[in-house]
């Protein structure tokens, strides 16, 4: 039994409007008819197979952002009508109209100069703008990421943007490009006194599947990550999208109530004001509660085999003294370190307060593990931004002795003598804490622990 109603990926450029048109009376011949047109998929409803006349026009008016039902608007739509034409939906400044079966409806356009303007004012600005908007942040997401920062190495959502952000930041400007080419082509044929060319139904598919296949493939893998990354470590992974999430949605909220006309102009800025202060006051009541309970979540008494680990019952200053320590343990991979995990362990012995943290990371080759030296102490030494302030920043100090007494690729340490970063091979570990560096036993536990397979 066939379907009463069925979405399909929509994916046309909006400078496809013309061939959107062959597509929904192609679709009308299989039985289906448009309902209504989103930014992603189409809505269809059956019915019986016919033959039915659409047109798509361009309504300079319209928007993300513009009522669907105004004065203006319905004056628009009432002189379609009177042309032959039945609005059926419109999608931002696009508009979907067909014609009875039988009927010989007036041209929407007739001036091919004039809507050229047109499209020049609405549908290619528009997409310049989002795409200059889009190649803002891109610049500034690819200058932060490149020189390579270590810390997007450490997950599989990091190592994919690292890789594919470049790509997609060049594939969504095509169809900027494409509408920069059109309008030159468009130009010129109106000045040599020729018809505008407009893209056809066969051209536009192979758009789609080339723009949108390379899209959904990259966002695919995006999603593939994220739910590996959620699996090892869900907090940092919640805290990531929690702000994306409730902007979208408040976001959406708003457009929603602007096209149906239940805000408009001063109201639609104070109550964009009045969200965007709720949607801060959430997520700062919300991190720390996902914190909070991120600590209970990695408390742990012992470890998994594979990872390798050292505890303060086992540094030579602390095994016959009293104690009453936390553990906790957070282990995560990614493509390119497949095995790192941060170890804390705190509490009194003998009535002092004591601590001591373990980063270790075990990269596929050294190339990476240098990367991850490098950074761990580019980030030691700049601390964090803070109120116009630079705090927790710490000095660097190396020292030849010790690199060589530790057997050590590279080796450095805090000016406080309190942390000390070791890279051998593929292995990079950060130690930081109660413990004597200088201890011969601690060296070789140490060494014997966490780089037996360089030896």
């Amino acid at each position: 039994m066939k379907s009463k109603t069925k979405r399909v990926f929509w994916g046309f450029f909006s400078l496809d409007y013309k061939a959107m048109g062959e597509y929904l009376e192609e679709m009308a011949e299989k039985g289906w008819m448009l309902e209504k047109v989103g930014r992603v998929t189409a809505k269809f409803r059956a019915i019986e197979p016919k033959k039915i006349k659409f047109s798509v026009d361009i309504f300079k008016k319209g928007g993300a952002f513009a009522p669907e039902d105004n004065e203006e608007t319905s004056e628009y739509r009432r002189l379609c009508q009177e042309s032959g034409w039945t609005f059926v939906t419109s999608q931002e400044y696009l508009q979907f109209f067909y014609a009875k079966e039988g009927s010989d409806p007036v041209p929407l356009q007739t001036d091919e100069e004039i809507e050229q303007k047109i499209i020049e004012n609405t549908l290619l600005k528009r997409e310049l703008i989002g795409v200059s908007l889009f190649l803002l942040v891109a610049v500034f997401a690819l200058v932060r990421s490149f020189p390579v920062r270590y810390g997007n190495l450490l997950s599989f959502t990091g190592v994919a943007s690292t890789f594919l952000f470049p790509i997609l930041s060049m594939i969504v400007v095509i169809p900027a490009l494409y509408g920069i080419v059109w309008m030159i082509n468009a130009r010129r044929r109106i000045k040599n006194g020729m018809t505008i060319k407009k893209p056809t139904l066969k051209s536009a598919r192979r758009r789609i599947v080339a723009f949108s296949g390379i899209i959904w493939i990259i966002i695919s893998i995006f999603a593939i990550c994220f739910i590996v990354d959620a699996f090892f470590r869900p907090d940092d992974v919640l805290i990531a999208v929690l702000g994306p999430a409730v902007g979208i949605s408040l976001g959406t909220g708003i457009r929603y109530l602007v096209k149906k006309g239940k805000i408009k102009g001063e109201k639609n800025v104070l109550l964009t004001v009045i969200l965007v202060a709720a949607m801060f006051f959430f997520i700062s009541r919300a991190i720390p509660f996902i914190m909070e309970k991120s600590e209970e979540m990695y408390n742990v008494d012992s470890f998994p085999e594979r990872y390798p680990v050292v505890t303060m019952k086992e540094i030579p200053e602390y095994s016959e003294q009293g104690r009453s320590l936390t553990k906790e343990f957070k282990p995560s991979m990614s493509p390119v370190v497949p095995k790192h995990y941060t170890y804390w362990e705190h509490g009194e012995i003998n009535g002092i307060e004591k601590y001591m943290d373990i980063k270790y990371y075990e990269a596929i080759n050294p190339y990476f593990s240098e990367i991850i030296f490098n950074g761990v102490i580019d980030r030691i030494e700049k601390g964090i931004k803070w109120r116009g302030m630079t705090i927790l920043d710490r000095t660097i100090v190396t020292d030849d002795e010790m690199k060589h007494l530790w057997n050590a690729d590279n080796l450095a340490l805090t000016e406080e003598l309190d942390e000390l970063i070791i890279r051998k091979g593929n292995i990079v570990l950060r130690l930081s804490g109660d413990i004597d560096f200088n201890d011969r036993q601690t060296r070789e536990l140490i060494l014997e622990r966490f780089f037996r397979m360089c030896n």
